[in-house]
């Protein structure tokens, strides 16, 4: 609940994450709001006042969780500048006609999101795009860059950045595009605290729309035909590919922490590299030395990421049994 006090009046929002029904509070009560002519000016006054960058859409009764008691508000008419709901033209305090059926809501954001669009936005890869002024719009890619990748990545929180995308590379979008000429340092927090050209101004079509690929850092995977049942080859992530580790000193510690963090509750055993299928591509580690109670396989003993003497008959595997956490 949010809420906050001007002039001895209020006003709050049944919901903690900027969407519910509006409440306001007038001569010691709370009540609700009539959801008659009930816009999206109205959702920005409302929006601004709880401290929210952006209203996203105004909400009419069937869109929110009804009230009760007092109804002090209706014919609620904004221009949308106001600093505060009150000061909107109305019919007068507790003066209606609705009921709480009738209950009006808004839903809010933080300016400035990003998200990923296309096939593939649910692993981390695909077009970006930024949500400003109520609208979700793209990036140009004119310079776009590796510093810029990080920046989204991070934003979106993966802790890890692989490449940045250019326009042939991520799916085209439509409607706005909101940014060009991006220029990141790649230590920014937010992708538009990085210098560019003024919202809305931009050289460039969807063709050349911006995108990222990102990735957790140091991930795991199994990989064989029984790698859905918690058994077969290990695969590492690291600096954006896939690659295997050597069977050097393979143990029953380090399936302990493989099967760990692949989220089984129970380990089984390792499995040397006659007993898994043969990868292919970059080898990432050789001589791991686990303990057992490590969180991540790249936290155990190794050589250096990409250092190795052995080839892929030798891939390291595991054997994983129990419960598989679901997320």
């Amino acid at each position: 609940m949010i809420e906050w006090n001007n002039n001895g009046e209020s006003s709050q929002v049944n919901g903690s994450i900027g969407r519910g029904r509006v409440d306001v509070f007038y001569n010691g009560e709370w009540g609700t709001i009539c959801d008659d002519g009930w816009d999206l000016n109205d959702a920005k006054v409302v929006c601004r006042q709880l401290g929210y960058d952006y209203a996203v859409r105004a909400l009419l009764g069937d869109n929110v969780l009804h009230g009760s008691g007092r109804i002090w508000l209706d014919e609620v008419r904004c221009v949308g500048n106001e600093n505060n709901i009150s000061s909107c033209s109305h019919s007068g305090w507790g003066s209606h006609n609705c009921t709480h059926d009738e209950d009006a809501g808004i839903q809010c954001s933080v300016i400035n999101s990003v998200r990923l669009r296309g096939p593939e936005s649910s692993i981390g890869k695909g077009r970006v795009e930024v949500f400003y002024n109520g609208e979700w719009g793209t990036i140009c890619d004119r310079g776009w860059n590796i510093n810029d990748a990080k920046v989204v990545c991070r934003q979106l929180g993966y802790d890890y950045y692989f490449r940045a995308l250019l326009g042939g590379n991520v799916p085209y979008g439509s409607g706005r595009i909101w940014l060009d000429g991006v220029r990141c340092v790649g230590n920014e927090s937010n992708i538009t605290s990085c210098s560019h050209r003024e919202w809305g101004l931009h050289y460039c079509t969807h063709y050349e729309d911006a995108g990222v690929q990102c990735s957790v850092i140091n991930s795991v995977r199994l990989r064989g035909p029984e790698s859905s049942i918690g058994k077969g080859r290990v695969e590492v992530f690291y600096n954006g590919e896939w690659g295997t580790i050597c069977d050097d000193g393979w143990d029953i510690n380090d399936a302990k922490v493989v099967c760990r963090q692949l989220g089984y509750d129970y380990y089984f055993r390792a499995l040397l590299g006659g007993n898994v299928p043969r990868g292919s591509g970059r080898i990432w580690l050789d001589d791991v030395q686990c303990v057992g109670n490590e969180s991540n396989i790249s936290s155990c003993s190794h050589r250096e990421w990409g250092l190795h003497n052995c080839r892929h008959y030798q891939d390291a595997g595991v054997q994983c049994s129990g419960s598989k956490e679901r997320s």
